[in-house]
Parts: C-alpha cells; structure tokens; sequence
C-alpha cells in the first residue's frame, strides 16, 4: 500500500496569492475541488477552507483570510475548466450559500462510481482500490475555523483533492467501456445546476426530532426550550446540539419538572449540563407554567393517490432493473428525477422526454419503458 509522498501545498491567504492562483488555474482543463467547513462546531457553519489540485500544484485557500473570492467563483463558473468533486452535493450547497459561486463543468467521481456499481463510494476505499493509496480521515470532523491550522489537518485537506483528477482518469475508461459516461456527466451538470445553496441556520422547533406524538402542552413548551438552545448557542457560537441534544428537549418538555433535582433523573442529560443550564431551563419551565401559549400544527400535504402508486411502481421498477443491471437503483433512476416524474401526470412519450430533458441518455436508455410502466396503469 503505497503512502503519499507529495509537496506541501501552497497556502493562499492573501489577495496576492489569490490572483496568483486564479492566473495558474484559467489555464488549465481540469481542477479538483473539496472544502472543509465548522458545522460541528459554530453556531452558523461556514466554508473555512478550500482545497484546490491541478495536476501539478495542491492549493489550500484560506476563505477566512480573505474578503473577496470573486475571482475564484469565474473559475467555477467556466465552460472550458472541469470541475471534479467527490460528492460534491455538500460543498456546492455550502459555496453557494457562502459566495453564490455558480457551477458549470463538473464531474463527480462518487457518481461515476455508483454508476460503475461500486459498493463502497467513500473517497479512501476507492482511492486504495484505484490507486493503490492509503489516506487518513481522523481529521473529518476536526474544527477547520481555529487559526493557526495544525500542519497535520494541513496535509490531510491537501489529499482530499489531490488525488481526484487520478482518480477520474482511472474511472473514465470504464465508464466509456459499459457507455456510462453520458450518465455521469448528466448527473454531473445536474448536481452542479440543481444543487441548491443551503440555508442559513434558522430556529424551528418543528425539527426537533421526536416531537410526533407529543401532545399541545408538552410542544408549547418545547418550543420555548428550543428558543433557550437556540439563544445558548448563539451566545456562546456552539451549534444547538452541542448545548442540549434533541431528546432533552423532548424528556423536559414531556416530564416538565417541578424542581431542578428532577433534572438529574433524566437519561439525556449530564450533570454538567444539569450545573451549566439547569437554572435556565427551569426559569423557562416557570414562565411556561405562567404563560403556556398555543403550537398551532401546521397542516399536512394531502395525500394524493395517484402520485404515491406513481412513486411505488417507479421505486419497484427501478430497483428491479437495477439488480438486473448490477446497478445501485438511484444510478437507473435518481430519486429527484423519480419524484419529478411521480409528480406529473404523462400523457405522451414527448412530455415523459421533456421532463427527463436533464437526462437524455437516461431517457434514450428507459424513457419507453417507464412510460408503458405508467400508461399501463393508467394513472
């Protein structure tokens, strides 16, 4: 197993150096690309990092140094310059979000494995079946917002997009081999176009996971508990969960203690958190008990029939032709193209092609056949 013997990377964190890189970067067919954000340890996330490879130069630009990366986002925005990411759907959403870069040219090496069926997709299992390199990950869920960063995060960063413009010659040919290709680079642009900025982090209790069931005195007051979490940790720029996890929330709000020992009897819990929060918590419990409020449930969609027995015969077809094929189901028909289609009432061969539009070759593969599928069933 072959370890990474590679040059330091050039660490961009002045606009000098940034022009600098963009003038290497125009000239070049292909880049890789990856980030590192701080969602695990900020309140509101943000892109710290950007590792960019070409095939003779590692880039890691520091985004928190630097005020303007304007530039950068023409270098995504480039017909002429591929992009190539690995699972690449977070770092687009977290880079539109923070820069409103837009995405053209992009190929995702993750994808291209699904659609050569491989099992593990992961970056470090294919770069040691392709490659013959062995990378860590014990820095994934590192805070990426401290400065200075460790040398040690410094390299691991460095690898994530070194190796990718590799591993994407190795997995073209096969590609090409099984006639794959035109599938990937859909998905590819699709990922890139239709990948939408994620949003800024906002307070909504409704997320809280384990609030069905609960009844309306116990969810007015877990909405006040969210709203403590929420000012905690934007005082102390922590993200909510690393205040108070979703179950305490739900077990003080359902058990709405009398007495701040009671605290300590529940699972979620710690004593620490019992010291640090207890007082707020119960001022909060107090207030409630004083002036309760309403939680008004918001409405369901209605349910329509014709679109959840659309969805099940697309979801069995496609998962039946992917057995057949030796394919993961979402290759033969992505779940976000699945729903498009279940939502929509086909009348014709042409308006099944129009909405596929995004994936011709998909449609020249299985656009007849998922239109006899429907039109048999006349839904």
């Amino acid at each position: 197993m072959t370890e990474p013997e590679i040059a330091d990377a050039a660490y961009i964190d002045t606009p000098l150096l940034l022009a600098s890189m963009i003038d290497e970067l125009r000239e070049q067919p292909a880049v890789a690309v990856d980030t590192e954000s701080n969602s695990l340890h900020a309140y509101q996330e943000q892109v710290c990092l950007i590792q960019i490879s070409t095939r003779s130069r590692d880039y890691l630009v520091d985004t928190l140094a630097l005020a303007d990366l304007s530039a950068l986002g023409a270098i995504f925005a480039d017909f002429n310059i591929q992009k190539v990411f690995h699972a690449g759907d977070y770092d687009l959403t977290c880079l539109k979000r923070d820069y409103q870069f837009e995405f053209h040219n992009v190929f995702d090496t993750m994808l291209a494995a699904s659609a050569l069926g491989e099992e593990s997709l992961g970056l470090a299992g294919l770069l040691e079946k392709y490659l013959n390199i062995r990378i860590d990950k014990k820095y994934q869920r590192a805070d990426w917002g401290r400065r200075p960063i460790k040398q040690e995060m410094l390299r691991y960063a460095q690898l994530d997009s070194h190796y990718l413009l590799d591993l994407r010659d190795c997995l073209v040919p096969q590609l090409e081999k099984l006639d794959r290709l035109r599938i990937v680079l859909e998905d590819s642009a699709s990922l890139a176009s239709q990948t939408p900025a994620m949003k800024n982090h906002e307070e909504d209790f409704w997320r809280v996971k384990g609030i069905n069931g609960m009844k309306p005195p116990a969810l007015s007051l877990l909405k006040q508990l969210n709203h403590l979490r929420e000012q905690l940790a934007k005082a102390q720029n922590l993200p909510p969960f690393k205040i108070l996890n979703d179950s305490a929330l739900v077990e003080v709000a359902t058990t709405q203690p009398q007495y701040i020992e009671e605290l300590n009897l529940l699972p979620s819990l710690s004593a620490g958190q019992v010291k640090r929060y207890g007082k707020d918590i119960m001022r909060v419990v107090a207030q409630w008990r004083k002036s309760p409020g309403r939680v008004a449930r918001t409405r369901s969609q209605a349910r329509d029939d014709a679109v959840l027995r659309r969805r099940e015969l697309l979801s069995d077809w496609r998962k039946e032709t992917g057995l057949a094929q030796g394919l993961p189901s979402n290759v033969i028909l992505p779940r976000d193209l699945l729903e498009k289609i279940a939502q929509a009432r086909i009348e014709s061969l042409s308006a099944l092609e129009a909405l596929m539009s995004a994936s011709p070759s998909r449609f020249e593969m299985y656009g007849e056949a998922i239109f006899n599928l429907l039109n048999e069933e006349q839904l």
